[in-house]
């Protein structure tokens, strides 16, 4: 009996391994799994990884507005605290609040500060994310192949990311530029959320809700960030009050769970010659937004 028990076991492992092996080999040339839809979320969780990120006093998340929006090196090299920017293309508050459900556990942070945008409350939420964060941080941290067995993708999915996704560069601070080409123009394209609000807002703002209580009762402090907005979002008197209403209430739910809400919208300040497009920055913008920001934080981030 135990003849025949060993023997299957033997096949299994004959069988098993090639497989085991196949993908280890892909992953060492840099096919790596599909962990969630969005490509630049998985480069940057791979980057925290390669990194070894373990506690970040300061921790920043947002969606591409955040990404672009703050500049790294200011950051650093002006708050006596350890920094990372876990901001990624295309997330909606409720995909914020799973993230960092999960995050403060795993980095420890004491300050969170979300960069963000109307965009932000704009869509539903996407479930790819938690392929990701319900896997043990352990396991994710030290043995990511794992992600080739928790959702099926085909071989030709893996390497069609590889060679067919824009790479998105990275400094060591997880922020990054907006790339652009020899004469100087944006390389990217935004997909643009020119309707807001939308059927997805209130379920965004109940997410931030949720979140500003959460990060309350775990004596962690949240500093919202506004991102500046473009003038012609406001051009009409009917936009500038659905402006006007957006930051409201993102204000009042901040500043109910005890928060900081600090608003950049100012025309002023932020000349349309900063702006990509309605409120993603180029790089100019983000040196003076991230100017700002490091100016009000210093009386906040101790």
């Amino acid at each position: 009996m135990k003849s025949k028990a060993a023997a299957f076991l033997f096949k299994i492992t004959l069988f098993v391994l090639p497989v085991l092996i196949f993908f280890e080999v892909i992953f060492r040339l840099g096919f790596y799994p599909i962990m969630t839809t969005s490509t630049t979320y998985d480069m940057k969780m791979r980057q925290v990884r390669n990194q070894h990120i373990r506690n970040v006093k300061l921790l920043a998340i947002g969606s591409s507005v955040g990404l672009y929006g703050l500049n790294s090196s200011i950051i650093a090299h002006n708050l006596n605290s350890s920094y990372y920017n876990f901001a990624s293309w295309g997330l909606q508050m409720a995909d914020i609040s799973d993230m960092l459900k999960d995050y403060a556990d795993e980095y420890n942070p004491q300050y969170v500060m979300i960069c963000s945008s109307f965009a932000d409350f704009t869509m539903p939420k996407n479930e790819s994310y938690n392929n990701y964060l319900n896997v043990n941080s352990h396991i994710r941290n030290n043995f990511p192949e794992v992600f080739y067995f928790k959702k099926y993708y085909s071989i030709h999915q893996i390497i069609r990311r590889k060679f067919k996704t824009y790479p998105v560069l990275l400094d060591e601070w997880g922020g990054s530029c907006v790339p652009t080409n020899a004469k100087g123009k944006n390389k990217v394209q935004f997909v643009l959320h020119n309707v807001f609000p939308t059927k997805y807002t209130g379920m965004n703002y109940n997410y931030l809700d949720t979140l500003s209580d959460f990060l309350q009762s775990g004596h962690i402090k949240l500093i919202f960030i506004q991102a500046p907005i473009r003038k012609d979002c406001a051009g009409t008197t009917a936009q500038q009050q659905v402006i006007t209403t957006y930051f409201n209430q993102c204000k009042s739910i901040v500043e109910a769970h005890g928060g900081t809400y600090l608003n950049y919208y100012d025309n002023h300040v932020f000349a349309d010659s900063l702006f990509i497009d309605q409120y993603h920055l180029k790089s100019a913008g983000s040196v003076v937004l991230t100017n700002e920001i490091v100016r009000d934080l210093k009386g906040i981030v101790k």
